[in-house]
């Protein structure tokens, strides 16, 4: 997905599509909206330092497009696709390529190689979230592991290649850390510090999928696409309490398969999955804003602040009290 956010490989200005369809970038459009009513692009770009920039980009189309793109150099990157739906690509030789939904991996692809045709598909929301690593970054990890050992012997040999034979799962660790770049409100050199911080955490959380990666064996696109779809739903209504038989019914599946397959993806329990994306949730709003431990509580769907604080500790391993800082 290099194509779409290196800067050097955009236009001045967003141009026609022609027959087939296929769109061109500007650099420092932040909202592109594409002729003929095709839909919506919004674009966003972080730079950090030098070879260090962080890119996020949401896709709203109305009509099946591809997007083509190319880089004149070599280029390490974390790449995730948010999106409930994979998206297809094809590399330089046209082979087809997919980057399934809620996923990521750290690709390197060599300068000859650093171009793609990415397809979105009409009527989907796709949203993708990527970081542009400098090419020595992981050097200093050489000797650590066996899995990242041969993934820098490829970018030393300028061969195209993943860290990760297949994509890992977006843990809710992952998401977490997507969502505080997402949020961080920090200012100056206070803000690079933080969000190169969260850079490392991303490494450090991909790494760990080489470790342990995800087996999803027995379970069908549909399926998957589905179970991705119950963690979305997740996501968006932390403050809903959801039994397993209303997730399973809004996202179209029986209730076997959707706890059976979500524990097989995700590494958790549906349950699990929700408590740990809300405790998360309720320690930055803890660490990070003058609302009162009951307020956090009812944000996240507990009445009870006394059931909360226990759920927090257990997932936390510290009370809420002791964890609120005390200027607050």
């Amino acid at each position: 997905m290099a194509f779409r956010i290196d800067s050097a490989d955009f236009s001045d200005v967003i141009t026609s599509a022609d027959d087939s369809g296929i769109f061109t970038f500007s650099n420092d459009l932040q909202r592109v909206n594409l002729p003929a009513s095709k839909g919506e692009i919004i674009y966003n770009e972080q730079t950090l330092g030098k070879h260090l920039s962080i890119f996020q980009c949401n896709y709203a189309l109305e009509e099946d497009v591809t997007v083509w793109g190319k880089g004149e150099f070599p280029l390490l990157e974390m790449r995730f696709n948010l999106s409930d739906k994979a998206i297809f690509y094809k590399n330089k030789v046209k082979k087809e390529l997919v980057a399934p939904g809620r996923s990521g991996n750290i690709s390197f692809l060599s300068s000859e190689e650093n171009q793609a045709e990415i397809l979105f598909q009409k009527n989907v929301r796709y949203s993708t979230f990527d970081i542009h690593l400098p090419l020595w970054l992981l050097n200093q990890y050489e000797g650590e592991s066996k899995t990242l050992d041969a993934f820098l012997n490829s970018i030393q040999r300028a061969v195209s290649s993943n860290l990760l034979a297949e994509n890992t799962t977006i843990s809710p660790g992952i998401y977490s850390a997507i969502d505080d770049i997402r949020k961080c409100t920090f200012e100056g050199l206070n803000r690079r510090i933080y969000l190169e911080s969260k850079v490392y955490e991303l490494i450090a959380l991909i790494c760990a999928g080489s470790d342990k990666q995800q087996q999803e064996h027995g379970i069908s696109h549909r399926d998957r696409e589905r179970i991705l779809w119950a963690a979305s739903l997740i996501q968006e209504n932390l403050n809903h309490s959801f039994t397993i038989f209303e997730i399973a019914r809004t996202v179209g599946i029986n209730q076997t398969k959707l706890k059976t397959g979500f524990k097989n993806v995700f590494g958790h329990t549906v349950f699990g999955y929700l408590q740990e994306i809300r405790m998360t949730q309720a320690k930055k709003y803890i660490l990070d804003t003058k609302l009162s431990i009951h307020e956090i509580g009812l944000l996240l769907g507990y009445q009870n602040t006394s059931n909360f604080s226990i759920a927090f500790k257990k997932v936390q391993g510290i009370s809420p009290n002791k964890l609120r800082p005390k200027s607050y």
